[in-house]
């Protein structure tokens, strides 16, 4: 052990910041993922006695090329692997960002299906969407394409909806690629592909922001790529990235978003494809012949609205039908696609010129709102909830899924009435709560989260073994969101299981053609599909799970 000199005032010398920097890395070498303080502990032998944890973060922090960290609370540090073993011939030096560039690196290895598609993508000119069902891994066909382009020298911008999608791949590729300096931006963060070979950000943050360097070879990777045929999000699809790859579970819209924007910025610049910019697809057939979803069965639960909700739900559908129709007829709103409807509908209900078409529009959307928020707080689904409250609380886990805050918080409270542990998962609650929230569901100390369409897309759900879906959807990608959710492969090779709620006789009744090709999809990939009686009980729920 050799002596080193002390910190005047505790403040930290310029000149020692690269031997403590080398010390730091001997120690990570042989003992990655520490925290600043068991880093400082380690020092401490090493000669360092008088330093303090903030001088070890400093030094940490301002070494980003050599030291990378997790985004754990707290985080948690480790060595580079360019920097842990720069081989020669493996890094060249980059003028540009005055970093070594690393030009080899490796993503894990890929599933038969995700081999195929990044082959499929490859074969499009590196031009094209790549559609999989929620749980299957379509991220790291991502991953993939991106290793392949830092490998070449190119920049990589992938581009994520919303904040949790932002963390989460952030912490991915850092745990994938741990050779690759990645970036953020958004959330605080302002990283650049002039100083990262990979920046992850969020589509609002992207948008008319100048990322890739000039003389670059450039990817962008769009993570649900579906929700970018928005005019105002579409500005973020930079004309500059040659390869492009979207992802998705459902590559669909209600408008003509797809047509608009995204068939032009990811329409296959090589190769014949009859399904246009989608290039490669992995199903749940697909899934569940490869093995890399569970199997599951299918319960149909219907109940009887009560008398009053009834009569207010045929005057609540009348005048919405007979609004939608004059909508249509008169006023000249398109009926199809759907999403197309309520934004005409939407925009009329916004006028201030007292018209007939305007008071016609916001009629319509009320029956609407208040047909739907009739349906999802019905006193039997909260009645029907306590029968399957059995089944719930001797499975791993269960996700209930509503169509409104209230609903959701309404299932909770019901669930924890019938003592199981369970709280409501809304848009509501802080990020820092969400996260809790989702750590006790992943660790078992919450038996069910109860939620709206939060948790359709864009969080990594834990685990769970039973969806309970107590609300029906007009939207096909909504309901497979959901559905992927609980298929995800388990730990015990066991099933899952959907039970799913309607109100017989109303626009939820599968006899009315409720759910339409989703259920189709559903029942037909199914082990097993039963039509429960209005006298089925709680025993036989939960036997039915139990197989």
């Amino acid at each position: 052990m050799h002596a080193r000199s002390s910190f005047s005032g505790g403040c930290l010398k310029h000149a020692e910041r690269p031997r403590i920097a080398a010390d730091i890395a001997q120690l990570l070498s042989g003992s990655p993922g520490l925290t600043k303080e068991q880093v400082l502990a380690g020092l401490r032998p090493m000669g360092w006695t008088h330093l303090s944890a903030g001088e070890v973060y400093v030094v940490l922090y301002s070494e980003k090329t050599t030291f990378a960290c997790t985004v754990d609370v707290p985080p948690l540090w480790s060595l580079r692997v360019a920097a842990a073993a720069p081989a020669a011939g493996i890094a060249a030096d980059d003028s540009a960002t005055g970093h070594a560039l690393v030009a080899r690196c490796v993503a894990p290895p890929l599933r038969a299906w995700q081999e195929e598609a990044l082959a499929a993508w490859r074969a499009a000119g590196s031009v094209g969407v790549v559609e999989a069902v929620t749980g299957s891994g379509k991220t790291a066909v991502g991953v993939a394409a991106a290793a392949h382009m830092i490998a070449s020298g190119g920049r990589v911008l992938i581009l994520v909806p919303g904040l949790d999608l932002l963390q989460q791949w952030f912490a991915i590729l850092h745990r994938q690629l741990p050779n690759a300096l990645v970036g953020r931006l958004g959330d605080g963060f302002n990283d650049t592909l002039a100083r990262h070979d990979l920046v992850v950000s969020t589509v609002h943050s992207a948008r008319g922001a100048d990322l890739l360097p000039d003389g670059r070879q450039g990817l962008l990777v769009a993570d649900e790529v579906h929700r970018y045929g928005a005019d105002c999000f579409a500005e973020a699809l930079d004309p500059r990235f040659r390869e492009r790859l979207g992802l998705t579970a459902t590559y669909e819209r209600d408008d003509d978003g797809l047509a608009q924007n995204l068939e032009p910025y990811f329409r296959p610049t090589a190769g014949s494809h009859p399904d246009g910019e989608v290039v490669f697809r992995c199903d749940y057939a697909r899934g569940l012949a490869d093995d890399i979803l569970a199997p599951f069965r299918v319960g149909l639960l219907g109940v009887d609205l009560e008398p009053a909700e009834l009569a207010r739900y045929e005057q609540l559908d009348e005048t919405a039908r007979s609004t939608r129709r004059d909508l249509v007829n008169i006023h000249g709103v398109r009926a199809e696609p759907f999403g197309e409807f309520m934004q005409a509908v939407v925009a009329l209900s916004d006028g201030d010129d007292d018209s007939v078409s305007m008071w016609c529009a916001r009629k319509y959307l009320s029956a609407f709102s208040k047909r739907r928020s009739l349906l999802a707080d019905s006193r039997r689904k909260l009645e029907a909830l306590r029968i399957i409250a059995p089944a719930i609380a001797s499975a791993k886990g269960s996700l209930v899924f509503t169509e409104t805050m209230l609903s959701a918080q309404a299932a909770a409270a019901e669930l924890r009435a019938q003592d199981v542990d369970c709280l409501d998962y809304t848009s509501d609650l802080k990020r820092h709560e969400r996260k809790e929230r989702l750590d006790w569901f992943r660790g078992g100390h919450l038996k069910a989260l109860a939620a709206p369409r939060v948790l359709d897309e864009g969080v990594d759900v834990p685990e769970a073994e039973i969806g309970v879906i107590m609300a029906a959807s007009r939207s096909r990608r909504q309901m497979i969101q959901r559905m992927g959710r609980i298929i995800r492969p388990k730990e015990h090779g066991g099933a899952a299981s959907f039970i799913v709620m309607y109100a017989r006789g109303t626009s939820e009744d599968p006899a009315n053609g409720a759910h339409g090709a989703f259920l189709e999809m559903l029942t037909g990939n199914a082990d097993e599909v039963a039509h429960f009686p209005t006298s089925v009980t709680a025993d036989y729920l939960k036997e039915w799970h139990a197989g």
